[in-house]
């Protein structure tokens, strides 16, 4: 195995006007994310979409009974694990 080297006489690379680097073009920039607060905010809640939402919210706002009775069991359970 050889190792051959050469010596090129080789110009710069030219320099660049823009940088090479592409910002992202924020698909949700500041005016879209404004309209689209407004329109959910002025939505009619009669819609089939208005109803689900609400349906959603309630359901993901508060907790379950069996949800709390799990979770006060298993930390009532931990305390007693760790004091005993």
């Amino acid at each position: 195995m050889e190792l051959v080297l050469s010596s090129e006489n080789v110009e710069p690379l030219p320099s660049q006007k823009e940088d090479l680097i592409v910002k992202p073009s924020n698909f949700l920039n500041s005016s879209y994310k404004n309209i689209v607060k407004q329109n959910y905010t002025k939505q009619n809640s009669a819609s089939v979409f208005g109803i689900r939402q609400r349906v959603k919210s309630h359901l993901f706002s508060s907790p379950t009974a069996a949800e709390t009775t799990l979770k006060l069991s298993l930390f009532l359970a931990l305390i007693l694990l760790v004091f005993n």
